[in-house]
């Protein structure tokens, strides 16, 4: 008899409770469920985390809780505010250095942590 084993996600990874709330993404995005978020100063829009810019979106402050398509208008969006998350299931943008994934989300509710075991 053959034997079958799964394999289980940690996502959440501390003692903090997570939160959600709903948010504005901009349009002309399609983002994966646990994408990182930056909030654009000017609009008051989410937009996928950008460590290089200088618009407010350079600081990682939500996550998004579902995958979002946003590529035609806005879109309104569950998001994680807060809670303590697996940073190896965190769907980094192309590019992100293994520093400024560590200090993505510092001065936030949000931090990031390996699971135990």
């Amino acid at each position: 008899m053959a034997t079958e084993t799964y394999d289980y996600e940690v996502w959440e990874t501390g003692s903090d409770k997570h939160a959600t709330t709903t948010g504005t993404v901009a349009s002309g995005q399609n983002l994966a469920k646990r994408t990182p978020l930056g909030l654009v100063a000017a609009t008051g829009k989410f937009v996928e985390w950008n460590p290089a810019a200088n618009d407010g979106s350079e600081v990682a402050v939500r996550l998004t809780a579902i995958a979002v398509d946003a590529t035609g208008a806005d879109a309104a969006a569950p998001m994680i505010k807060s809670g303590t998350f697996n940073p190896e299931l965190v769907n980094w943008p192309g590019g992100a250095t293994d520093v400024q994934k560590a200090g993505a989300f510092v001065g936030t509710p949000i931090s990031l942590q390996l699971p135990n075991g």
